[in-house]
């Protein structure tokens, strides 16, 4: 039925058994994992962490800000690898073939459909905790977006919290 399962992780969050349930799913179809990791857009604080008050900024210092924004970037990638790396070992470990996907400057919405499309899957498995926050009561959660937009199948993991 289903032989290409796009499986979008934080790896690290609050619902890492969403990855580990999306894996033995793909184990018992015999389908294989493509697990996704889209980096976001710089957030308002990270760009402000570059802007200190302390940090006397002139306009020759556009170095320095290219080199802080780096920087952050290099960070986000950082948590991608460790990520991706959790999903890849899960599936080594229970015998399902994977392969990984890291997109750079990326809407999350963007990336998992981009990618479902590009990588031929034909499942999304989303994991969610269930507690949108106000945040996502007023401008949506990730899941509700990728579900509005999809034209793949997705299947929706509820998971507790951290796990």
């Amino acid at each position: 039925m289903y032989k290409n399962i796009l499986l979008p992780t934080d790896g690290l969050g609050k619902c890492k058994s969403g990855t580990c349930h999306g894996i033995l799913l793909a184990r018992d179809l015999g389908a294989k994992i493509t697990a996704i990791y889209v980096t976001r857009h710089l957030t308002a604080a990270e760009i402000l962490k570059v802007y200190r008050e302390e940090t006397p900024w002139g306009a020759s210092d556009s170095k320095k800000v290219q080199e802080a924004i780096a920087e952050a970037e290099r960070s986000h990638k950082e948590e991608a690898e460790k990520a991706l790396e959790v999903a890849e070992k899960m599936c080594i470990e229970i015998g399902v073939p994977c392969e990984t996907v890291y997109l750079e400057e990326e809407s999350p919405v963007d990336g998992i459909l981009c990618a479902a499309r590009d990588k031929g899957c034909d499942l999304i498995f989303l994991s969610t905790h269930g507690n949108p926050g106000i945040m996502g009561m007023l401008f949506g959660t990730l899941a509700t977006k990728i579900m509005s937009y999809s034209k793949y199948p997705i299947l929706i993991h509820y998971c507790e919290g951290p796990g």
